[in-house]
């Protein structure tokens, strides 16, 4: 019999399947979900106030009419985009999707040329600092080059090019209920220098030459047929109960 991987991936964008895999001798195996999902603003909410202003301000679009196609990388974990920003970058939670409440899933950035990390601990840790720190994209790329930089210098800018930067900071802090975290700077920097919890292959083949991929395929026909069977079964005995 095959050795069963201690390792399996399962690719959500094409299977649809929750659960743990036992190997034959009662081990469980380390079951990794893979992949991407969009996670959309509901139509109903799209016309809030506060998409408008994260936009305006912090340069990120929640997204409203994205789909996988439109991202053209393959991550493992999964991956779960729910913004974009105008120049072609995305952010996602790491490993699951969760809420402003939750702290589970780390957020992190993939690049359009590729680049990728963590950039927050949470939602909430994110928000907070694309809202007081807008220029945090500048912050992360001089880190990642080893260059200098003056955080005041860089905020004096920001407020000089965006008069109304101060109202929308205090807009967004109202809406979302969350307060100025002066460690922002500081936790993004410690993110940025550790390791970022997911890996971004160019595609899913690209992915496959180097894991261990699980196809449930075979199990959810099955599925299906057992279904079947059972949904004919019941039938027949409807129909008997009805002759008699």
């Amino acid at each position: 019999m095959e050795k069963v991987p201690k390792r399996l991936i399962i690719d959500i964008e094409i299977n649809k399947v929750m659960g743990v895999f036992v190997s034959e001798n009662g081990e469980k195996c380390d079951i990794v979900f893979a992949g991407k999902e969009v996670i959309s603003v509901s139509k109903h909410e799209q016309a809030h106030e506060i998409y408008k202003l994260l936009q305006e301000h912090c340069d990120v679009v929640f997204c409203t009419t994205q789909v996988l196609e439109d991202f053209k990388f393959y991550p493992i974990p999964i991956f779960s985009i729910f913004a974009v920003d105008s120049k072609g970058n995305c952010f996602g939670t790491i490993g699951g999707s969760g809420s402003l409440a939750q702290d589970d899933y780390p957020v992190g950035y993939v690049c359009r040329n590729g680049m990728f990390g963590k950039i927050a601990n949470s939602l909430k840790e994110f928000l907070e600092l694309v809202t007081f720190y807008p220029y945090w994209w500048d912050i992360l790329k001089r880190e990642q080059m080893g260059m200098s930089y003056n955080i005041n210098a860089m905020e004096l800018e920001k407020i000089q090019d965006n008069l109304q930067c101060s109202e929308r900071q205090r807009k967004i802090q109202e809406i979302l209920k969350f307060s100025y975290n002066p460690k922002s700077i500081e936790l993004l920097i410690s993110c940025i220098k550790s390791p970022p919890g997911f890996k971004v292959y160019a595609s899913r083949e690209e992915a496959q030459k180097a894991n261990t991929f699980f196809d449930t395929t075979p199990y959810w026909s099955e599925l299906e047929r057992q279904k079947e069977l059972l949904l004919k079964s019941k039938k027949k005995v409807d129909n008997q109960s009805v002759e008699s």
